[in-house]
């Protein structure tokens, strides 16, 4: 019932606030009456160990292995549950959409969490609650409750043409230089990108196979200027033993071993520094590949193939249509 009320208080006023008012009217509302319906629940936490979730956990993260997902992603799953079971101190069974909404509150107004973030966090918990309802071993997924919520979307923008050339011109060494390209014309993620070996290049044919999420393989290609810029580095490294079977980009210093995923983090971090360029990371370079492809006429469904998406709405996120392209098709459509 209190659910309820407070729904309708939401929603009566929706028209009079705005999103950032509203998602806070939200939290404010199911943090202050949750646990509370005919006599107010205790809230005081205690330890979530049950042996029965325990055991609900590592059959989800099995079932997560069996289709091959990552270590580093089971990882943030599990931390997720746990982080949710020993705040709210309940039993899986027992939680509710009040519960959760009441977390979701927590993290949002007094943690500071990001809405992104909190995104993302929802979905390991809906994924979760998913599975056990496929395995019969509880009746509904209380997640669904958060997700009736309006989260606002943010539009994470491409590179524009000004910096990328100001990124590439800043790169200290022909390493930095040849990643920059590669990241760029390929479009992988970075998890692929370090898992590459020399051998993996087809330089001739420009293109290589890159293992994406589930292991599920796909090709994708090297710009003239990648190859140039990557033949060059490999040419600095043609004393290294059996270079085909070496790491594709390595560490500046001895021994040289693979780059990390930290180390390019960190290597472009230190270049947007340099370039005075805002927001530099790995993954910012796949969302201006996807955006320039279809600027160019590239139609989505291929760029969805290119990035390797499951679904075509996540090639729509990831894509900016750029304001001077809606001109230019208007002129000519109009």
């Amino acid at each position: 019932m209190i659910e309820k009320i407070l729904e309708n208080v939401i929603n009566q006023m929706s028209p009079h606030l705005g999103q950032e008012q509203l998602e806070h009217l939200n939290n404010v509302l199911y943090m202050n009456f949750h646990g509370k319906e005919v006599k107010e629940e205790s809230t005081e936490l205690i330890p979530s160990g049950l042996e029965g979730d325990e055991a609900k956990i590592r059959m989800f993260v099995a079932s997560k292995k069996a289709v091959n997902r990552q270590n580093n992603t089971l990882k943030q799953y599990t931390r997720e549950i746990y982080n949710m079971l020993n705040f709210l101190g309940k039993r899986l069974e027992d939680i509710t959409g009040m519960d959760l909404r009441y977390y979701y509150g927590i993290m949002r107004e007094q943690r500071g969490i990001k809405m992104s973030t909190m995104q993302t966090r929802l979905h390991y918990l809906s994924s979760f609650w998913d599975f056990l309802i496929t395995e019969e071993l509880v009746h509904s997924n209380p997640v669904k409750k958060v997700g009736l919520l309006k989260l606002e979307k943010t539009i994470k923008k491409p590179y524009s043409a000004e910096e990328m050339e100001a990124l590439r011109t800043g790169c200290g060494n022909i390493r930095d230089r040849a990643l920059v390209e590669f990241l760029y014309s390929t479009g992988v993620r970075v998890s692929e990108l370090v898992s590459l070996n020399v051998g993996d290049i087809e330089m001739g044919k420009q293109e290589l196979i890159v293992y994406g999420k589930g292991s599920k393989e796909r090709k994708t290609y090297l710009t003239d200027s990648a190859k140039f810029y990557l033949r060059r580095y490999l040419q600095t490294r043609a004393g290294e033993e059996n270079l085909q079977s070496r790491p594709l980009f390595v560490t500046s210093d001895s021994p040289h071993e693979r780059l990390s995923v930290a180390g390019i983090q960190y290597m472009l971090r230190n270049l947007g520094n340099r370039t005075e360029v805002k927001g530099v990371h790995p993954h910012r370079f796949r969302r201006t590949i996807a955006t320039d492809l279809l600027g160019r006429g590239m139609p989505i469904e291929q760029v969805k193939e290119f990035l390797g998406h499951e679904k075509l709405d996540t090639t729509m996120l990831y894509c900016t249509i750029k304001t001077e392209s809606v001109q230019a098709s208007h002129k000519k459509y109009a």
